[in-house]
């Protein structure tokens, strides 16, 4: 009697991880992907934005979002849906926060922002678009988080505007340079240098290593 009472609670034990497996597995889309909807977040709310720390304060006060999956941070490719077919966002979680690399598109369907999170911090290389593959602004992070580069583009894809922080990377100089829709430098900065320009005649100095375009 005892060896059926055992057999039969080692089946239903059984029977029930087996249940249990399957019941998370079904919440997986048919790639093997978690719909954030899914998940729970921390801040009790699913959003993102990536690219806008660009200050060290921005840095150092941050506090990522974790996301759980039955009360425990969860681990693994995650998608975002606009509708049945079109994700919108397409990344990774690594113990409920994000890491790797990560998609954003619009509900047009076109690449709308991708790069690279490590402890929910953009690191290395991150671009935003304007649509379908032309080039809106670009960011350059070091690995805890601080920009180092920016670079913004017109629609026409001429570069509007560069910045760089002083870091050996760049010299040891800071850099601002702002430039119109035909490519011409309106306005420059360069620390402790002499910046040359190609139409000299055009610019006038008007503060230490600034110059601008005469009107």
């Amino acid at each position: 009697m005892h060896n059926k009472l055992y057999c039969y609670t080692t089946i239903l034990l059984f029977a029930l991880i087996i249940f249990t497996a399957l019941q998370g597995c079904s919440k997986l889309d048919k790639y093997g992907r978690m719909p954030l909807g899914n998940l729970k977040s921390s801040s009790g709310h699913i959003a993102f934005k990536a690219m806008v720390r660009s200050d060290s304060a921005s840095v150092l006060n941050f506090v990522p979002d974790t996301f759980f999956y039955n009360n425990e941070p969860y681990t693994g490719t995650v998608v975002q849906y606009a509708n049945d077919t079109l994700a919108t966002a397409l990344g990774y979680l690594k113990n409920g926060i994000l890491d790797s690399t990560w998609q954003f598109r619009f509900k047009s369907g076109g690449l709308r922002m991708e790069g690279t999170y490590k402890n929910g911090l953009e690191v290395g290389w991150w671009k935003s678009y304007y649509g379908y593959g032309k080039l809106s602004i670009e960011k350059l992070y070091d690995d805890y988080g601080f920009m180092l580069m920016r670079r913004e583009y017109y629609d026409n894809g001429k570069l509007k505007n560069y910045q760089n922080v002083k870091s050996p990377l760049f010299g040891d100089r800071e850099r601002k340079i702002q430039f119109n829709r035909k490519g011409q430098v309106d306005l420059a900065y360069v620390e402790d240098s002499i910046l040359q320009l190609s139409a000299d005649e055009m610019t006038e100095k008007v503060g230490k290593n600034m110059f601008m375009r005469k009107q």
